[in-house]
């Protein structure tokens, strides 16, 4: 598939990339997003999904958004209340995971 090139996303770069951003402001974005930590998912985070990786493994675990089942094997994230992060819900898959995000973002 052939690389798309385009412009640097951060106002006034002229810097020409296959990402959204160069990889200066790449790297400056992630640093202003913190660490795992500082963003809730510290070490009980990573407890908690050791735990739900078990049940997901058996197949039995459906996610909580769609409700429909989580394969054995597929990627997914552990959940968290939309309006506090510290209460988590439970695995949830990626897609539904990253629509609740940005359906969020833009409100």
């Amino acid at each position: 598939m052939a690389t798309t090139w385009r412009i640097c996303a951060k106002s006034g770069c002229p810097a020409i990339t296959d990402q959204r951003q160069c990889p200066t402001h790449r790297a400056e974005a992630d640093r202003a997003r913190g660490t795992k930590r500082q963003r809730g998912y510290g070490k009980e985070f990573q407890a908690e999904r050791r735990v739900w990786v078990r049940m997901v493994a058996t197949g039995e675990v459906n996610c909580w958004r769609c409700l429909k089942p989580i394969m054995p094997g597929a990627p997914f994230d552990l959940g968290h209340d939309d309006s506090d992060r510290s209460i988590i819900l439970g695995p949830e898959h990626q897609a539904c995971n990253r629509s609740a995000a940005g359906k969020a973002s833009h409100q």
